[in-house]
């Protein structure tokens, strides 16, 4: 009994046991439900910033789809205008029974500067025959054209009335209606300025880009013409003009066309956006069209401004990422051509990109991230708030039960445990000490368990003995699939570089006193690896890795082993009995890999392939190095060669 007393050590007084361990499984409680809380709000955040991304997105589309189709409306207009126009003047002009001799000196008169312009009543307004008045009309026909063909009259005059009569009722909409021809002439409607009577008279219009770009040497596509974005002065307003060759029988006979005000785009581009984002228009040529943070700068150029001379990075940056995600959706397009999302991940922000119809303008919402995540964070606060005021709930009521249920019985135990503590196995065996046995949960069943443990605790030393024996193999064990463990590489399950080190050197000297060639080394590597990994991303390449040695594995004989050597290199220990063998063996290797027909768009062969190098013992080297060095030479030789094959 004394022996037995003098084996047992209380660490502490027992009798703040109870206290103890109430204290620490309320704090492992609180613990627990922190981290619970804490995942739930993380699961929380990621759903709700998934979510929010989503809507704001959808949302950001549906804004930018709208305002694309708004923004374009005037643009599409002006293109439908000029086409009516276009067709109602063939009509005309292709009919000679209509004006065939217009009374062009009615209409037009040569100037002493040797000028020809449309009569000033024309614009300051004149009843014509049939009792109705025009006006807002000027002309201009250049100096230059000394001699005006009838043909070029009869042009004129047709144009001529065709303005007076579409030009007031497209005036709503466009500041004016415009045609130019190639010999220099030009008609307008546009009531608030009579720019054919103030315009000089050596002016030669076809020699700027604006009617330049119409003529066939320019335009042999005879493709519609928007000019880039600038600040007119006379209007006192930005716009962009839309010209439409008309053409007939192979000859050029005019261009028609409009300004077309975009005023009202640059206001509501301030304006008119999401909470939180701004737009902006880039040309696809590379100039700023509009943007709230240069507007001054554009009003004091009064054009759009090249983005290189503008010296932004950001929107430099910018326009390329739009620029790509255009080429991109060009080679394949997506279900919504109309409207796309460009993730500009250097900037933090979504930027939602559409295509205004008319001039080559990208109409451009930039959306933060850090909106997206306000919301997530807010709601994930929410979450947060509402777990912790559970938690503290909860936490208050567990620990007045464990006041109240838990704390008086581990008294009586920590009691009980003090006269086992001390050898008095029979007071509490016997019941001669008060326990809770009586208690219908778990801790009754410790203390009737406790009160027989106190009846068979002689016999526990020797279980006990057996339990550390046991252990003791078990440990064992586990020491040696732990080291069967470390010879293996994690990733391919094949043998790693300590195996390989030590096999080569056993089965090296093995040879050397057999004196004679028991087996050979391989080293194969697989071709065009990193351009693998490159093109089909780290994952893709460790899978291959993982296919490649586990399939060349079940190839090798019995006996053989496989290990990864230095990467993407296979090491292959052969010991075939017939030396003969061993070529065709690592052949059949080579062509099985080959037939599994991987796909390698970066490689030659199109499929992943090995390239290796083939070394025999020979009784003459030094050390394994030499097979290494050998191998490894032919395997060199083996992908100078042109991969997939092997050097012996």
């Amino acid at each position: 009994m004394g022996a037995r007393k003098a084996g047992w050590r209380v660490p502490a007084p027992l009798t703040r046991l109870s206290s103890t361990l109430l204290g620490g499984f309320v704090i492992r409680v609180a613990g627990w439900s922190m981290l619970i809380v804490a995942a739930l709000t993380a699961i929380g955040y990621s759903t709700i910033y998934d979510r929010e991304e989503r809507d704001a997105l959808e949302q950001l589309k549906a804004h930018l789809l709208e305002r694309g189709r708004t923004e374009s409306a005037i643009f599409q207009l002006a293109a439908a205008n000029m086409d009516t126009f276009r067709d109602r003047f063939l009509s005309l002009y292709a009919n000679p029974d209509i004006l065939p001799e217009p009374d062009f000196d009615a209409f037009f008169q040569r100037g002493e500067d040797g000028a020809t312009r449309l009569r000033r009543e024309y614009f300051d307004g004149k009843v014509n025959q049939d009792g109705l008045l025009q006006k807002g009309m000027s002309g201009f026909i250049g100096a230059n054209q000394k001699i005006i063909p009838p043909e070029l009259q009869r042009r004129l005059i047709l144009s001529y009335h065709l303005l007076a009569e579409y030009g007031p009722a497209w005036h709503n909409r466009f500041i004016n209606t415009t045609i130019s021809t190639p010999e220099n002439a030009m008609l307008m409607y546009w009531p608030s300025f009579a720019w054919g009577l103030a315009v000089d008279a050596n002016l030669d219009m076809t020699a700027f880009s604006v009617v330049r770009s119409t003529m066939m040497a320019e335009n042999p596509r005879r493709l519609p013409v928007w000019t880039p974005l600038y600040h007119d002065h006379t209007a006192k307003a930005w716009m962009v003009t839309y010209q439409l060759p008309v053409d007939y029988q192979g000859k050029h006979l005019i261009n028609a066309s409009h300004d077309v005000l975009v005023n009202d785009l640059m206001d509501r581009l301030i304006t008119d956006h999401l909470p939180g984002t701004y737009n902006f228009v880039l040309a696809a040529d590379g100039h700023l069209v509009a943007h709230p943070l240069w507007m001054d700068r554009l009003r004091t150029e009064l054009a759009t401004i090249n983005l290189e001379r503008l010296g932004d990075a950001g929107l430099l940056r910018t326009h390329a990422l739009i620029r790509d995600s255009v080429n991109q959706r060009h080679a394949d397009p997506g279900p919504d051509d109309n409207v796309w999302i460009v993730d500009d991940t250097v900037d933090g922000a979504y930027l939602a990109v559409t295509r205004l119809q008319g001039p080559d303008w990208w109409f451009v919402a930039r959306y933060p991230k850090t909106l997206v995540a306000a919301k997530a964070h807010q709601a994930a606060s929410a979450i947060m708030a509402m777990g912790m005021a559970y938690f503290l709930s909860m936490l208050a009521l567990v620990i007045i039960l464990l006041r109240r249920q838990v704390a008086g019985p581990i008294r009586q135990l920590t009691v009980a445990s003090e006269q086992v503590a001390a050898g008095e196995y029979a007071a509490v065996a016997d019941g001669q000490t008060p326990l809770p046995t009586t208690v219908r949960h778990e801790i009754g069943l410790l203390a009737r368990s406790f009160q027989a443990m106190a009846a068979r605790v002689r016999d526990s030393a020797d279980s006990l003995a057996e339990q550390i024996a046991l252990r003791t193999e078990a440990l064992d064990a586990a020491k040696q699939q732990l080291q069967e463990w470390s010879l293996h590489d994690s990733l391919t399950g094949a043998y790693n570089q300590q195996a390989f080190d030590a096999d080569l050197r056993g089965v090296f000297d093995l040879g050397r006193r057999q004196g004679k060639a028991a087996f050979a080394l391989v080293l194969a590597d697989i071709d065009d690896f990193q351009t693998y990994n490159t093109a089909y991303g780290s994952a893709a390449g460790d899978q291959v890795l993982r296919t490649l040695f586990r399939a060349v594995a079940r190839q090798v004989g019995q006996g053989d082993r496989v290990y990864r050597h230095e990467g993407a290199r296979l090491a292959i220990i052969l010991t075939a009995p017939e030396p003969a063998l061993l070529e065709a063996q690592v052949r059949q290797i080579l062509e099985m890999v080959a037939a599994m027909a991987l796909p390698h768009q970066a490689s030659p062969h199109g499929i992943v392939t090995l390239s290796a190098g083939l070394a025999r013992f020979d009784p003459t080297m030094t050390s394994p190095a030499d097979m290494v060095r050998q191998a490894d030479q032919r395997l060199q030789a083996a992908r100078q060669g042109g991969r997939n094959r092997l050097v012996a």
